[in-house]
């Protein structure tokens, strides 16, 4: 007898969901990145989750954003071979110049490609032309809050942080 297991993909994106939460905190509760605050883990960790099952065009983005990391970490890997045959000591370039050079080329890759993948997704009449009669930016702006989308974004923002508040407060 065949078992119907299609009814799992029902679950897919609560598993995903439940995947990235446990993962980000994970890190963010080993590393200390934030801190040992309780709450900024866990309501980081939940933002982090939204976005990554929010997001239809998330796999386009990772997936134009990995070749760039890599070139990135291949060139840095260079820089380090080159430098350490040469003089024989990696001390003059390991500094935290290095470091933070690395992080903004990062963060600049991270833009671009925020850019170029989530641009076709924001609606043509919310770009602001120059000349014509066409409502303006202001109106614009709050057409844009208005919408059910948006309302259900800062909705769930909002439960994001009394739930994470409500986890990580210590019992009287």
């Amino acid at each position: 007898m065949v078992v119907e297991t299609t009814g799992i993909f029902f679950f897919m994106p609560v598993f995903s969901f439940l995947f990235v939460f446990i993962v980000v905190y994970a890190i963010l509760a080993k590393t200390e990145l934030l801190g040992e605050n309780q709450f900024i883990n866990l309501l980081i960790s939940f933002i982090m989750s939204v976005v990554f099952i929010s997001f239809s065009s998330l796999e386009l983005y990772v997936i134009t954003v990995l070749p760039w990391f890599v070139v990135l970490l291949v060139l840095v890997f260079l820089v380090l071979v080159i430098a350490g045959f040469s003089s024989g000591k990696l001390d003059k370039i390991m500094t935290t110049r290095l470091g933070w050079t690395v992080a903004a080329i990062l963060i600049v890759i991270f833009l671009i490609a925020a850019i170029k993948v989530f641009n076709p997704v924001l609606h043509p009449d919310l770009v602001v032309t120059e000349g014509g009669n066409g409502p303006g930016i202001m109106e614009q702006l709050a057409e844009l809050l208005s919408t059910s989308t948006v309302a259900g974004t800062l909705l769930l923002i909002i439960a994001a942080v009394v739930v994470s508040w409500i986890i990580a407060r210590k019992p009287a």
